[in-house]
């Protein structure tokens, strides 16, 4: 089993608690994917607003950046076999490595208005970016903002543009509806949607409706289904492993292709997870429960294949 994870905010917990990657008291570790048969997580920097919406989060992003470079090189030093993802060629080598990391931002507010600390983020390391979260930033409006109409400003076209030149993962996730539509006109590459889900199963506001999901399978990106349980169910209490395989299923089908689903947790950033749902260590029970609905060939997509032919694209 290797497991593609496109979001998780494990970082932010690490650096609060001054914590381990490699094994802590959190939803994931390196020590736990290992032990599942490896995987490639995205390790998002989650930026919090409103205190760094518009300035000041260069400096936190910073901060959290360092906290995941120091863990990366204790990690080799005790010779753990962990790959950084940086490149195409870094994504078509994961699967020979026992586990592997890629280097996220959530909150477009991390560059603090500047292209220029984009760039230099990307030179350390940073391949994806979640464009806004559900607030407003000066790119774009969040989900919770959604009835201003407002999508990407000119600032924001001119990130995604250069996202695209650099090969960083566009992130779609929380943006305002007006906002997703600008990227998918304004993207020349697919886009990712690192943690969402299916609205006509669970009508939040961070969820995308089938309008949505078929614009994501029309650019060639992929959307990961996350654990949220209120994203899952209506009644949070009511999520679990079948409630993440619908999604998944209505996804499958409303596309009609298995080649743009994959998995984002959202591990430590979710407050209510699945019941029976409580680390990286359950994705075991989750993939024995898909494998008892999808062929081999889908199973192999949905946990990795969908996610690394990705990179191979946008990297």
């Amino acid at each position: 089993m290797f497991i593609c994870d496109c979001h998780c905010d494990t970082l932010t917990e690490l650096y609060k608690k001054n914590a381990d990657l490699y094994g802590n008291e959190q939803h994931f570790d390196i020590k736990r994917q290992i032990a599942l048969g490896g995987g490639l997580q995205f390790c998002a920097i989650f930026v919090p607003t409103p205190e760094f919406r518009y300035y000041g989060g260069l400096r936190y992003t910073l901060q959290l950046l360092d906290k995941y470079l120091q863990e990366c090189k204790k990690l080799r030093a005790a010779g753990v076999d962990v790959l950084q993802v940086r490149t195409k060629a870094d994504a078509a080598d994961v699967l020979n490595h026992r586990a592997a990391t890629l280097l996220a931002i959530e909150e477009g507010g991390a560059i603090d208005g500047s292209l220029e600390a984009l760039r230099c983020l990307y030179e350390l390391g940073v391949r994806a970016m979640t464009l806004t979260w559900s607030n407003r930033n000066d790119i774009a409006d969040g989900v919770n903002e959604a009835s201003s109409g407002g999508g990407l400003t000119v600032f924001g076209r001119k990130v995604v543009a250069e996202m695209n030149k650099l090969g960083m993962l566009v992130d779609v996730s929380h943006i305002a509806p007006a906002g997703f539509w600008d990227v998918i006109e304004a993207s020349s590459k697919p886009i990712i949607a690192t943690h969402s889900n299916a609205k006509g199963l669970c009508p939040h506001p961070r969820n995308l409706d089938d309008k949505q999901i078929l614009a994501i399978n029309a650019n060639d990106g992929l959307i990961g289904v996350t654990f949220a349980g209120q994203f899952l169910e209506e009644d949070y209490h009511n999520a679990c492993i079948e409630s993440v395989y619908r999604h998944i299923d209505y996804m499958l089908n409303l596309m009609g292709n298995d080649d743009h689903v994959g998995f984002g947790s959202d591990f430590d950033g979710i407050s209510h997870p699945p019941y029976n749902i409580n680390g990286v260590q359950d994705y075991k029970p989750l993939v024995d429960f898909l494998s008892a609905k999808y062929s081999d060939a889908t199973i192999a997509k949905i946990t990795h294949q969908n996610v690394l032919n990705l990179l191979q694209k946008v990297l």
